[in-house]
């Protein structure tokens, strides 16, 4: 993807979690260092808290889940996509 190339980072959130969600076809050929988490809070909470109000406390449930889709051990998705926000933050001061 373009936008990749360029550096850009692509938010995952609870959409990813649903039933008929192509993104994780996407997200398979995305390096993670391109990746960050996040919620669209107070919407899309992710399965099985679909419905519901969402929050920062389901990131880990999306981890969880990228971790199974990507073959990855959830602890090494957690810290590369918290890298990634702290430095997309860092990038916007």
């Amino acid at each position: 993807c373009i936008y990749i190339k360029m550096g850009f980072v692509l938010g995952v959130n609870g959409v990813v979690t649903f039933k008929n969600c192509n993104l994780k076809d996407i997200l398979a050929k995305i390096p993670l260092g391109n990746i960050i988490l996040e919620t669209d809070s107070p919407y899309l909470a992710p399965v099985p808290y679909r419905g519901k109000i969402n929050s920062s406390k389901n990131i880990p449930v999306i981890a969880e889940f990228l971790a199974k889709e990507l073959e990855q051990n959830v602890n090494g998705i957690e810290k590369i996509t918290e890298e990634n926000t702290k430095s997309l933050f860092t990038r916007l001061k």
